[in-house]
């Protein structure tokens, strides 16, 4: 998951604060009018940032624990010795999709929906194993299979 995308908005947010305090603070250097509104201002500008800040890094926390646990397994299936199955192929596959996906980039492998399937049939032999099949001359040229055997003159 791209996260720099949400620091950076938090960065913005506290950039924008900064400006704001040093606006304030710019307030601060006229007459004694602004000397309650300064001191509320300014305590109200650090109050939201601190909140807005707290609740950021709980939300993220959430998701980086969750994050960590999910490539934690990942991580330990890749380590493995144990070859993967395919469900376990196809889980992975399915994730790095959704990724370019995300990133707006075309698939690497399309998955068809159970009805577009091919159906599997299974190839049937009529109970002859291949060993045991009946070694004869070709079939006649009436089969449609042209013989190229010489063939040899009978004895008189």
């Amino acid at each position: 998951m791209e996260k720099a995308h949400l620091y950076e908005a938090l960065f913005l947010v506290n950039h924008g604060i900064d400006e704001a305090v040093r606006g304030v603070q710019r307030l601060k250097k006229s007459p004694k009018l602004f000397m309650e509104a300064y001191h509320k201002s300014m305590a109200g500008l650090e109050r939201r940032r601190s909140r807005i800040n707290l609740q950021f890094m709980l939300e993220m926390r959430k998701l980086e624990e969750d994050d960590e646990s999910r490539f934690e397994e990942e991580y330990n299936v890749w380590l493995s010795d144990e070859p993967l199955t395919n469900d376990e192929i196809c889980q992975l596959m399915r994730t790095v999709e959704r990724e370019r996906r995300r990133e707006g980039k075309p698939p690497l492998v399309q998955f068809l929906p159970r009805s577009k399937r091919p159906k599997k049939t299974a190839k049937k032999t009529e109970g002859v194993h291949p060993s045991n099949k009946l070694t004869s001359s070709p079939p006649s040229v009436a089969s449609g299979v042209k013989n190229n055997a010489r063939q040899r003159p009978a004895a008189a």
